[in-house]
């Protein structure tokens, strides 16, 4: 029987593509609501900054406390009913998928799935069910119910959500001072997808992880290493 039962996967960069063409989507639902629709990279940018202004204190993603932000941040007076629409548009990010299909599915046979992304629900469940792998996965915790990664505080909520301990789950991600530090945070091994040769020379002290350039056998191999010790 597997030590490991629970393998948690980031959504973005490392089960779908994140591309630069993402912001475009915001065109739609600013022009919708007669906003410059060049706005939409500055918007895009102001919520990246959104989750970089986080604490362990208060780092749960709230939409009229982004609407806030954003505003404030760019000198604007955007309505919450854009926001809502911004959020929703998220499901149409261009979808390139990382993992293989027959991976997904060798690892869903032997593991309990779930995704750990930072960003509301609506948009990253309307994400993985776009690219059909929802079926694969137990639960999506997402930063507007769990808390953000990398904080302590957040990743204990999904612990205690599974009512698993630990060394009895994998974090999956592409972003080393987010996935594998969070992992770090509460005692977990992670594996870090550094899928540009890049990811693993951030300046960000951090252990306990295995790193791969490949999420397909690079990805098993990994998996059945850890599980094995």
């Amino acid at each position: 029987m597997s030590k490991i039962k629970n393998l948690i996967f980031d959504l973005d960069g490392t089960i779908i593509a994140s591309q630069k063409e993402d912001y475009l989507v915001y065109k739609e639902p600013l022009k919708k609501f007669g906003y410059n629709e060049d706005d939409c990279l500055k918007i895009y940018m102001a919520i990246d900054d959104y989750e970089k202004s986080f604490t362990d204190e208060k780092n749960i993603y709230d939409k009229k406390d982004m609407m806030n932000f954003i505003n404030e941040r760019l000198n604007k007076n955007y309505s919450y009913e854009l926001i809502e629409e911004l959020i929703l548009s998220g499901k149409k990010w261009i979808k390139v998928v990382i993992i293989p299909k027959n991976i997904i599915e060798e690892l869903s046979e032997k593991y309990d799935l779930y995704i750990y992304t930072n960003y509301f629900y609506e948009c990253q469940n309307g994400r993985i069910e776009g690219i059909g792998y929802s079926k694969y996965f137990k639960k999506i915790f997402s930063s507007d119910m769990y808390g953000t990664k990398p904080f302590k505080s957040s990743f204990e909520r999904v612990l205690k959500e599974l009512k698993a301990k630990a060394d009895e789950c994998i974090m999956i991600g592409d972003t080393k001072a987010i996935d594998i530090i969070a992992a770090n945070n509460v005692g977990m091994k992670s594996i870090l997808y550094d899928y540009n040769g890049k990811r693993d020379k951030k300046e960000v002290i951090a252990n306990n992880y295995i790193v791969i350039k490949d999420m397909g056998q690079e990805l098993l191999n990994s998996i059945y290493k850890i599980d094995c010790k």
